[in-house]
């Protein structure tokens, strides 16, 4: 496997092994504890090719910033400075205020959050009024590891990143984490609740796992 990443091995009472890519290009490996080391290897040797493409989807996603592009809802947005009063988007182009320059990466932080705070809340309202779901209040953050969670008292909590993903991806979380209101674990139940609102849902869960690290890197 060439250019092998650094790897971390987690055990826990987990009864399958699991591989993610952190940002930094670690592959981070849960196992349980039994399993044996050699057989670990075995298994991280025959997705080689999964670690590889992966890797590379992080590093195209690192470039996104070199060249001035921003993801928006599934869009790619070209950078472009200008005497404007604030950050906005008009057609295919982010728009940022030529004064505000030194603190770009706090801005366009700044700006996202804004956005995913309506545009998730307002997506999370629409449903859980259609699926008859209680929640207790949203929260954002911006966790590498979850992009949405809903506790055991129903608190939701989305990644802020979302917002960079195309909508239909976006409501397939927002319908997952409503659909943990009433089921708490992914039994038939959930994914029936979770498929009769976004029917297409194996796409999204499909382009989340193909596409999530590059929002990751976009700020």
């Amino acid at each position: 496997m060439p250019e092998t990443p650094e790897i971390i091995i987690e055990r826990s009472w987990r009864r399958s092994i699991s591989l993610h890519i952190e940002s930094d290009g670690t592959l981070m490996v849960r196992a349980p504890h039994l399993v044996p080391d050699r057989d670990i290897q075995r298994f991280i040797l025959s997705h080689s090719d999964w670690i590889e493409k992966h890797r590379s989807r992080i590093t195209k996603a690192r470039s996104i910033k070199k060249t001035d592009e921003y993801l928006f809802l599934g869009k790619v947005l070209q950078f472009t400075v200008g005497n404007y009063t604030s950050v906005s988007v008009k057609e295919n182009k982010l728009l940022f205020p030529q004064a505000l320059l030194f603190r770009r990466e706090k801005e366009i932080t700044s700006w996202y959050l804004t956005q995913a705070r309506q545009i998730i809340t307002k997506q999370t309202e629409k449903f859980a009024e259609e699926m008859g779901a209680d929640f207790k209040e949203i929260t954002f953050s911006d966790t590498k590891s979850q992009w949405g969670r809903c506790t055991r008292d129903n608190r939701l909590q989305f990644s802020w990143r979302l917002v960079m993903a195309p909508i239909l991806v976006l409501n397939y979380v927002v319908i997952h984490e409503l659909a943990h209101t009433t089921e708490k674990n992914h039994s038939r139940a959930f994914w029936a609740k979770v498929r009769q609102f976004t029917p297409s849902y194996r796409q999204q869960l499909k382009w989340l796992k193909e596409n999530g690290s590059t929002l990751k890197h976009v700020v």
